[in-house]
């Protein structure tokens, strides 16, 4: 059934006249009858009684009249969603965090983003370092926030950069300190990372025998930012981290400036190149306008 032969109904319905209705729709009355006709067959009910001066809907008439303005509207709509796709304004992003330090920074800008575009469904998964990676490239995610992912396939935008402090609990015995310095360590249980590869590089660039960086033989070691949160929330050791706020319990935890380790912490964003998700290239143009105030 075409649809031209339910707009066909609709407006001769609407005006209860076919000649009218042939005005609007800028054809013959003959057109009209013609198309009605085909309809009535394929429907298998008469849909008008008409005679020479009226034309009303029949009770089965009435029925197909508002099962086709219903159908009308879902075509009207199924239109106006594709143009929202095509244009950005309606979709799925699927994001991927690394660290509590990214989705502090993205957050912001998250909101911003949603509140420009609610008809965008976001997805938001907790990734560690390989499987952030994997998703990127298996397109399991469209934009992975981390602080360094290596691929030639993978774009990567700068988004923020940001040096460590010390985070310790307030019952803690340095937390009455405002700054921290290495001889301050001594005999501190210190929170460390299990490092891979690309942490190994970015540490190494920083330190040397002159500059050994933070005391790690009496580390607890973590691989994520939540579970050094985690132990120093409960007073069992202290870590180098960037100061983060949303996500901590600043009744219990503190940031002190340091002058021991200066290996900075960055938050990137990643995309695999030729990615075609159209609300994707739209979150990329506002985190770059983001950026540019910051």
């Amino acid at each position: 059934m075409e649809l031209r032969k339910i707009t066909y109904f609709v407006e001769v319905a609407r005006l209860k006249s076919f000649s009218k209705a042939a005005l609007v729709l800028y054809v013959s009355q003959t057109a009209v009858s013609q198309q009605i006709a085909v309809l009535e067959d394929e429907v298998g009910a008469k849909l008008f009684n008409r005679d020479k001066k009226t034309v009303q809907l029949t009770a089965a008439g009435e029925v197909f009249l508002t099962e086709s303005l219903r159908l009308l509207r879902q075509y009207e709509n199924a239109i106006l969603k594709a143009r929202e796709v095509e244009k950005g304004y309606q979709g799925i992003l699927r994001i991927g965090f690394f660290s509590m330090f990214d989705r502090e920074v993205i957050a912001p800008m998250l909101a911003t983003f949603h509140a420009g575009y609610p008809k965008v469904k976001v997805s938001i998964v907790q990734c560690n370092f390989q499987d952030m990676k994997t998703n990127i490239l298996n397109d399991t995610i469209d934009v992975g926030f981390s602080f360094c992912i290596d691929s030639e396939e993978i774009e990567e935008l700068k988004v923020q950069e940001t040096y460590p402090k010390l985070c310790v609990h307030k019952d803690h015995y340095l937390a009455s300190k405002t700054l921290i310095e290495r001889k301050d360590l001594e005999g501190a249980q210190v929170i460390s990372y299990i490092k891979n590869r690309e942490q190994l590089a970015c540490y190494e660039t920083h330190h040397s025998q002159e500059n050994p960086g933070q005391l790690s033989n009496k580390s607890f070691l973590v691989e994520n930012m939540d579970d050094a949160i985690m132990l120093v929330s409960i007073n069992a050791g202290i870590c180098f981290l960037p100061e983060v706020k949303s996500f901590v319990n600043q009744e219990k935890i503190v940031f002190i400036d340091q002058t021991v380790e200066d290996v900075p912490f960055a938050v990137n964003a990643y995309w695999i190149r030729n990615n075609k998700n159209v609300v994707l290239q739209k979150f990329l143009s506002e985190l770059k306008a983001d950026i540019s105030k910051i």
